[in-house]
């Protein structure tokens, strides 16, 4: 019933974007000058009245005397937007001379401190729906400064503050996070469901973390934490007792070249993190190592090739149940999209093959105001193949019995970076599966 409420307003939406005034045909840049032939002279930006010009040079690989070439001019002015403060990012490249030339940015900023109604989807599961309020400043100060206020309802509420400043110097070479996270947890281990039925825990969270970016590609952070986790009394036995109160510890690398964060078609994303579980603690004592590799190829001007491969290790003591990994909730196989496996290690395989079915279009909706205005809307056509297993450390894994899937779809991409994805999935026996989700699917 749900899933044909939004589907029901999706088509109201694509049919009120279809009586829009169309602003700009493509999402693109309209290359006036030849490639390659050009050095930069200066940057010059234009219609950002609140944020401040270091944010947006912070992103870009275009120095002074750098050669213009179509391509980088494309990635920075894909790189800006992928910031998320801005509906529009154009760039016109101005020539001044036989060897020299402008670039002007003009950007379109979007509303940045506003209450925000809360609905989704826990674990990309249309039968765990959540609701409630927030309240953002998306560009505190003009630096990018996020600050979020946000409470919900439903499934899995929650209660949480954040805050995160990557601009602790206009260098934009270090930067602070601080988080408060209350929310209960419904169990979501399918052994535990059949002993004791559904049990909620409860969780709070208090980290920090601090972090050195080096250019605009490597990252690496340093996270402590505060974490207290409460299981009712008569499941207790799961874990060390009724209620486990522990710090925990994580550095992180990450090496990001992707274009466009929100649906990249070029680029590479490495993530490598380590987190001790126990900093000291005589009840827990373990460790995660979290790796994601994505890469997007683009095979000509409509197609990209993107794989993804991604895993959890465990080492260390007894792992508690609500530190499990799983797919069927947030992680999925497409093909078991809406099968639970349960375990402490986790590995992934992804690869699908987009084919643009309609380039990115810029639509101006006259009736809001402007920072609302300027809405981004295209179609992707995609097919795909998933794989993956999850396991205890006490088994043995056998890799020709992984599960696996493989399918089609259309992803549509929405305004203020949202991606909404319809798709048909077959799995290694032939049964097949709708799946109508959030989000890229990496």
């Amino acid at each position: 019933m749900m899933r044909n409420l939004i589907v029901i307003i999706f088509l109201f939406f694509i049919v009120r974007i279809a009586s829009a005034q169309i602003d700009v045909a493509e999402d693109s840049i309209k290359f006036a000058f030849p490639d390659s032939t050009f050095h930069l002279n200066e940057i010059n930006i234009f219609g950002n009245e609140a944020t401040k010009d270091f944010v947006i040079f912070r992103e870009m690989t275009l120095k002074h005397d750098s050669l213009l070439t179509h391509e980088t001019v494309e990635y920075d002015r894909n790189r800006i937007y992928s910031l998320g403060l801005f509906n529009k990012v154009e760039m016109e490249v101005e020539l001044i001379s036989g060897e020299k030339a402008n670039l002007n940015v003009t950007l379109h900023e979007r509303w940045f401190i506003y209450p925000y109604p809360i609905f989704g989807l826990r674990d990309r599961d249309w039968s765990k729906i959540y609701y409630g309020l927030g309240l953002a400043h998306i560009n505190f100060r003009g630096r990018n400064e996020k600050v979020f206020g946000s409470f919900a309802l439903g499934y899995d509420p929650w209660v949480a503050l954040s805050y995160r400043n990557p601009f602790l110097e206009e260098s934009g070479t270090h930067f602070l996070e601080g988080r408060f996270v209350y929310n209960k947890v419904r169990n979501k281990s399918v052994d535990l469901q059949q002993q004791y039925g559904d049990f909620d825990e409860q969780h709070f969270l208090f980290s920090t973390t601090v972090g050195k970016r080096f250019g605009i590609r490597h990252t690496v952070w340093v996270n402590l934490g505060y974490r207290i986790v409460e299981i009712p009394e008569n499941v207790n036995s799961i874990i060390h007792s009724g209620t486990d109160k522990f710090l925990q510890g994580s550095i992180g690398y990450t090496y990001d070249t992707r274009d466009l964060h929100e649906y990249p078609a070029w680029g590479t994303y490495t993530a490598v993190s380590v987190t001790k579980f126990g900093v000291p603690s005589t009840t827990i004592d373990f460790t995660h190592i979290n790796a994601d590799y994505r890469r997007y190829i683009p095979l000509s001007s409509d197609v990209v090739l993107t794989t993804r491969a991604f895993g959890v290790m465990s080492a260390g003591g007894e792992k508690p149940v609500y530190e499990h990994v799983y797919f069927g909730y947030g992680e999925r196989i497409r093909g078991h999209f809406r099968e639970v496996m349960e375990g402490e290690n986790l590995f992934g395989v992804s690869t699908e093959l987009h084919y643009t079915l309609l380039e990115p279009k810029y639509i101006k909706a006259e009736f809001l105001p402007k920072e609302f205005s300027l809405w981004r809307f295209g179609i992707t056509a995609a097919a795909f193949a998933d794989a993956g297993i999850v396991w205890f450390r006490e088994q043995r894994v056998v890799p020709t019995t992984l599960p696996s899937g493989y399918g089609t779809g259309l992803h549509f991409l929405l305004p203020y970076s949202f991606v909404l994805r319809t798709e048909v999935a077959w799995n290694e026996i032939g049964k097949s599966e709708f799946i109508f989700d959030l989000g890229a699917s990496f």
